[in-house]
C-alpha cells in the first residue's frame, strides 16, 4: 500500500504513543507531524495545515473533542478529516467526537493494518470531496464567464435588429447593407464566440486538454479586437494595434484567444471616453511578450492582491458602470500559467493598467 506523501497530524499527550504511530505512518511515507496538545496542534494547523489529523480524545487542558469543535468552526481547515484515537473505554465519548464533527475513530491499542487501512480511505475520500467542491466551484464560474462573455454582443445584435423594427434604421437606406453586414459579422462572432466557450467547458472539466503549438499572435488579437470594437467604438476608445503578422509563439490557440478577450474586455471597461488602448508586442530568444495598455481607471493595490495572492474573485463597475463577474483575471491568471507563460502588470491609479503576457517562443523540453 503506497502513500502519496499527503501530511498527518497526530495529536496525544503521551509521547510513546505519538512515537509508535507515527512510525507505522513513516514506513508508509506519509510526511508527519506531531503535537503533544490540543493548543500546539491549533498552532501547527494555522502554520502548516495536514490532510488528516488523528486526534486522541483525553488529553489535559484542552481534550480531543474541544480541539475538533475548534477545527470545524475554522472556514480554512474545517474540511480536513478528523479521525480520533480512543481508549476501549471511552467509546462513550465516540458518539460526541462524531457529533462535533469526526469522521472515524480507532480503539487504543490499535492494529497496525486497521490504522493504515483507515487512514488511507479517509485520504481518499477527503480527496474525492475537494475535487467535487473545486467542480461545483469551476461549474459555477464557467456559467458565469459564458453569461458574461455572450452578453456584450448578443445585446448590439439586439439593439440593431430592434432599430430595424422600430424603422430608425431604413431598408431604403444607402447604408443599410453595411449594417446588415455588421450584424452577420457580429453574429458570427458571437458564434465563434460561443463555441470557444463551450469547449473551454470542457478544459476545465478535464474533459479535453490543452493543445499548444507554434503559431501567430496576430490573428488572435485581431479577432479579439473586432469581437469587442462595437464596446470600444460605444464609449470613442481608441484601439491602437501595433503586432507585427509574422509574431509567432507556443500556445494553445483556445486558452490564449480568452486571455486576450478578457484583457481587452477589460482595457475597455476601466478605460473613460475617448481614452486609449494600445496593444504592441516584443521579443526575445525565449519569450513574446504582448502588452495591452490603457489610460483609464488603473487598479488598487488591495484589488490587485486579492485576485492575485489571496486568489479572491474580485469585480469594480467599468467608468460607465458595466458590471462583470469578477472571474476575468482569474481565467487569464489560469490560462497563462497552463501555457507556461507569464503574467506582469503595472498599474497606477488614475492613470491606467499595463497588462504584459509573455508566451513561449518554443516548447519547454
Amino acid at each position: 500500500m503506497k502513500s502519496s506523501g499527503k501530511h498527518i497530524l497526530i495529536v496525544d499527550d503521551n509521547l510513546k504513543n505519538l512515537q509508535v504511530t507515527a512510525k507505522l505512518l513513516k514506513e508508509k511515507n506519509y510526511l508527519i507531524s506531531l503535537a503533544q496538545s490540543g493548543k500546539s496542534a491549533l498552532l501547527q494547523l494555522q502554520q502548516y495545515p495536514p490532510d488528516l489529523i488523528l486526534l486522541d480524545i483525553m488529553m489535559p487542558e484542552m481534550d480531543g473533542l474541544e480541539v475538533c469543535r475548534k477545527i470545524k468552526g475554522d472556514e480554512k481547515h474545517k474540511e480536513i478529516p478528523v479521525i480520533f484515537l480512543t481508549a476501549k473505554n471511552e467509546t462513550i465519548d465516540v458518539v460526541e467526537g462524531f457529533n462535533v464533527g469526526g469522521v472515524d475513530y480507532i480503539s487504543k491499542p490499535f492494529k497496525r493494518e486497521e490504522l493504515l487501512i483507515r487512514v488511507k480511505n479517509h485520504l481518499e475520500l477527503a480527496n474525492s470531496k475537494k475535487k467535487i467542491i473545486e467542480m461545483n466551484k469551476t461549474r459555477d464560474k464557467l456559467y458565469s464567464i459564458i453569461a458574461h462573455d455572450i452578453r456584450s454582443p448578443l445585446s448590439n445584435i439586439s439593439m440593431v435588429i430592434q432599430a430595424i423594427s422600430d424603422k430608425i434604421i431604413s431598408t431604403d437606406s444607402e447604408d443599410f447593407t453595411e449594417i446588415i453586414n455588421g450584424l452577420s459579422d457580429s453574429t458570427q462572432h458571437t458564434l465563434t464566440l460561443l463555441g470557444n466557450l463551450l469547449k473551454w467547458t470542457e478544459l476545465q472539466s478535464d474533459s479535453i486538454t490543452l493543445s499548444p503549438t507554434t503559431l501567430s499572435v496576430y490573428p488572435i488579437i485581431v479577432d479579439c479586437v473586432n469581437l469587442l470594437k462595437a464596446n470600444a467604438e460605444s464609449k470613442d476608445i481608441i484601439i491602437n494595434l501595433n503586432i507585427q503578422e509574422s509574431t509567432s509563439a507556443y500556445f494553445d490557440e483556445l486558452s490564449i484567444h480568452t486571455v486576450f478577450r478578457n484583457l481587452l474586455a477589460n482595457a475597455i471597461k476601466f478605460t473613460s471616453s475617448n481614452g486609449e488602448i494600445n496593444i504592441s508586442s516584443t521579443e526575445n530568444t525565449e519569450f513574446v511578450r504582448i502588452s495591452v495598455k490603457d489610460n483609464g481607471t488603473g487598479i488598487k493595490e488591495d484589488v490587485l492582491e486579492k485576485i492575485f495572492k489571496k486568489h479572491e474573485p474580485h469585480t469594480t463597475p467599468g467608468t460607465n458602470k458595466e458590471q462583470g463577474t469578477g472571474l476575468g483575471l482569474f481565467v487569464v491568471k489560469d490560462f497563462i500559467a497552463k501555457n507556461n507563460g507569464i503574467l506582469h502588470i503595472k498599474s497606477k491609479l488614475g492613470e491606467g493598467t499595463e497588462i504584459i503576457v509573455s508566451l513561449p517562443i518554443e516548447e519547454n523540453k
